[in-house]
């Protein structure tokens, strides 16, 4: 009785190993492939018409936009009238990109027609406003050590508060103020 059951679960152990084995890492793998999500380093290539920005023009404007509704969720405008505030950094962008917002309105709406590439432009403005981060650090260090080293402790009068969105460069790190 013992050989035949030895024999039954070697015979059964064969079989799972040459049979289904096979059979079951080819299925894996159709499913794998099959199932795979579109790769995301591809962009879509797409040349905007005439009236549209640019996708370089475009990710510089929106990285701007971003960054004035970020000071406006995170509720920095407190005791301003918030719309009036959020219309002046706006037009702020507007002056300093030298877009208008019905140039910025269309060229929304174009590049989100075409979703391939707006992926690509999503991680251009995820770039830009990590570098954006990196150089308002730097210049925050810059002030703080000036500071320092002046021996008032502190940055200055001159520095400028996160939620001060005038007199921004176009590069996007903050101007000196002109308060």
């Amino acid at each position: 009785m013992e050989t035949m059951l030895a024999n039954v679960c070697r015979s059964a152990a064969e079989r799972a190993r040459w049979g289904l084995g096979p059979t079951v890492l080819l299925l894996a793998l159709f499913l794998g492939v099959g199932c795979a999500p579109e790769p995301v380093g591809l962009d879509a290539h797409v040349t905007p018409p005439e009236g549209i920005l640019s996708r370089a023009d475009f990710v510089a404007v929106l990285a701007e936009v971003q960054v004035v509704e970020a000071a406006s969720s995170q509720r920095y405008f407190r005791n301003d009238n918030e719309r009036v505030k959020l219309a002046e950094a706006y037009n702020d962008v507007w002056h300093r990109t030298g877009v208008s917002a019905e140039v910025f309105e269309a060229s929304h709406a174009w590049w989100w027609g075409h979703p391939e590439a707006m992926k690509g432009v999503l991680r251009d403005v995820v770039d830009v406003l990590k570098d954006m981060e990196v150089a308002s650090n730097r210049a925050d260090s810059k002030a703080s050590g000036a500071g320092a080293d002046a021996g008032t402790g502190s940055a200055g009068a001159g520095a400028e508060s996160p939620g001060d969105l005038k007199n921004r460069t176009p590069g996007g790190t903050p101007a000196p103020s002109s308060k």
